[in-house]
């Protein structure tokens, strides 16, 4: 009779064992996966946040650009040259560096 009930307790817990191996070979897989996941949606909204603000700046240029455009062209020039530090073609920069 003993040999019997522990037959059938054993048995009952064949299903179950397989189910908990099943999980954890589902998990050991899925665990990296998942882990991936957070870190690219962490990563895209970073990227997102940092897309917004450089759409910003780059609506402020735009603006500043038409501004510019509708001015003197000689304070446009001067904008480029001290702002930008352009020059004109075959031009150059001399820089001198002050004493303290």
């Amino acid at each position: 009779m003993a040999n019997k009930v522990k037959k059938t307790i054993l048995q009952n817990k064949k299903p179950l064992l397989w189910a908990v191996i099943a999980i954890a070979v589902v998990l050991l897989f899925l665990g990296s996966s998942f882990h991936s996941l957070i870190h690219n949606k962490r990563e895209m909204h970073k990227l997102n946040a940092q897309l917004l603000l450089l759409e910003k700046e780059y609506k402020q240029l735009q603006e500043q650009m038409e501004q510019l455009e509708k001015q003197d062209p000689k304070l446009i020039e001067k904008t480029a040259r001290v702002q930008y530090h352009m020059l004109k073609p075959n031009e150059i920069e001399f820089r001198f560096q002050t004493k303290k």
